[in-house]
């Protein structure tokens, strides 16, 4: 089972990087539907998330991130992924999110719940009860 989630991971984060090369930028004022930015801008649609922990993630101030934030493709297929919801999982998210030259891997999990070996952690106040797993690579 980890094996699959990982293939899918990584099948997702190979698609992930070659629809990115098409877009013109993270902060581009349209994304291709099945994407959303992180740039805080959450009046210009729904395609425009919260800034959440990205700065945290990259150590940089909100300016500094707000140069490049980071765009995330949509789960078409949610129920595969260890994610909330009417899946298996009490996950609340796994994915990948990418700026112009990273990769953040994503999973937040129920606390008490080991993280993949060799990824950092961190807790968030709007996420009582969960700890979010990442892992940043170059693209």
């Amino acid at each position: 089972m980890r094996k699959s989630v990982m293939a899918l991971a990584l099948a997702a984060a190979a698609l992930a990087g070659s629809v990115s090369a098409g877009l013109a930028s993270a902060s581009a004022s349209e994304l291709p539907p099945n994407w959303h930015v992180h740039d805080g801008q959450t009046s210009l649609g729904p395609q425009h998330k919260g800034i959440g922990f990205f700065p945290t993630i990259f150590g940089v101030s909100t300016s500094v991130y707000l140069t490049d934030p980071a765009a995330c493709p949509n789960a078409t297929d949610k129920g595969l992924l260890p994610s909330a919801g009417n899946s298996q999982s009490g996950n609340l998210r796994a994915g990948v999110c990418m700026t112009s030259t990273a990769i953040v891997h994503l999973r937040t999990v129920p606390l008490g719940t080991s993280g993949p070996a060799g990824w950092s952690w961190l807790t968030t106040p709007t996420e009582p009860g969960y700890i979010t797993y990442y892992r940043v690579t170059s693209k």
